[in-house]
C-alpha cells in the first residue's frame, strides 16, 4: 500500500464543519490525494511562500542581495508581527524580513517584500512554479485595496514540492528556504501531533473562518508534501485572532496520518 491509498484511508472529512480542500502526494511516488483541490480559497498568510520564493529567486538572478537594507513601509499593518509596534525600525536586511515574515508571518514584513520584488515578479514566480489559480493583486491587510490574494490546495501544494525537488531555486537558497520554513512558531497545525523525530517546513495562514497549514513532512528530509486549506468554518474559536478549535486539530490529525503514511 503505497502514501495516497494509506493517508486516503486514514482521513475522514465528511463530517467536519467546514470546507476541507486537501491535496497531498509524496515526494518521489508521485500519487495524489486530492479532495476540493481546485476549489480557490483566500490565501492568508500561506501566500508568504511564495513572496519568499520570488525575493530568492531575484537573489538568486542578482537582482537582490540577501543582506541588502530593504526599507519598511511607512504604513503598517495589524495581525500577526513585531514590526508594527518596532516604530524606530525603518530598514532590515531582506534575510531578516524573510526569517520575520515566515517564522513568525509578520504582515509589514510580507508588505516590505512584496515592495522590493513587485507584484508582476510573483504573478511570474507562480506560473513558473505551476499555478493555476494563485492571484497576490495587493498586500497583506489592505482588506479595502482592490485585487485578490487567493489560491487553491493544490497549487500551494505545488509550490512546496518545487522548492522540495530543487525546481524553484538553487541548493544553497533552498536551504535558506527550508531551514526558515523549519522555524516557523505556529506549531499547532501540521506539526501539532508529529513525534519528536519527525520534520516539518511549513506555513500557516489564518483570517476570520479560515485556518490553512500546508507543509512538507518528513524525517530528516522532506518526504511528502500535505496542504489543507479549510474555510467556512462557524466555529467560536475560528476568529481572526484566535487559533486552535475544530479545524486545527483536523490539520493536526491530517499531518499525523500522513507522517504515518511515509514509506518505512
Amino acid at each position: 500500500m503505497g502514501f495516497a491509498e494509506k493517508l486516503e484511508s486514514s482521513v475522514d472529512l465528511s463530517r467536519f464543519p467546514g470546507r476541507v480542500c486537501l491535496a497531498a502526494w509524496h515526494l518521489e511516488e508521485r500519487e495524489p490525494v486530492l479532495v476540493n483541490a481546485e476549489t480557490v480559497v483566500h490565501a492568508a498568510s500561506t501566500i508568504k511562500t511564495l513572496v519568499m520564493i520570488t525575493a530568492l529567486q531575484q537573489v538568486q538572478a542578482g537582482r537582490l542581495a540577501l543582506d541588502a537594507e530593504v526599507p519598511l513601509p511607512a504604513e503598517r499593518p495589524g495581525g500577526a508581527g513585531v514590526l508594527a509596534e518596532l516604530t524606530s525600525v525603518h530598514r532590515l536586511s531582506l534575510a531578516d524580513l524573510l526569517r520575520l515574515m515566515i517564522v513568525i508571518s509578520d504582515n509589514t514584513a510580507a508588505n516590505a517584500v512584496i515592495d522590493v520584488v513587485g507584484f508582476p515578479a510573483i504573478r511570474r514566480c507562480a506560473e513558473q512554479l505551476g499555478c493555476t489559480a494563485t492571484r497576490v493583486e495587493r498586500r497583506l491587510m489592505e482588506v479595502s485595496a482592490p485585487g485578490r490574494i487567493e489560491t487553491t490546495a493544490l497549487d500551494q501544494a505545488r509550490v512546496f514540492d518545487a522548492l522540495a525537488t530543487g525546481r524553484a531555486l538553487t541548493t544553497e537558497l533552498t536551504g535558506f528556504a527550508l531551514d526558515v520554513l523549519r522555524r516557523q512558531q505556529v506549531r499547532d497545525r501540521l506539526p501539532a501531533l508529529l513525534p519528536r523525530e519527525a520534520g516539518c517546513w511549513h506555513k500557516t495562514g489564518e483570517i476570520s473562518g479560515v485556518r490553512h497549514d500546508v507543509g512538507l513532512i518528513g524525517g530528516s528530509r522532506p518526504q511528502a508534501v500535505v496542504a489543507v486549506l479549510v474555510d467556512q468554518l462557524t466555529d467560536e474559536r475560528s476568529t481572526a485572532d484566535h487559533r486552535g478549535g475544530p479545524a486545527c486539530e483536523l490539520i493536526a490529525r491530517i499531518g499525523r496520518a500522513a507522517f504515518d503514511a511515509l514509506p518505512g
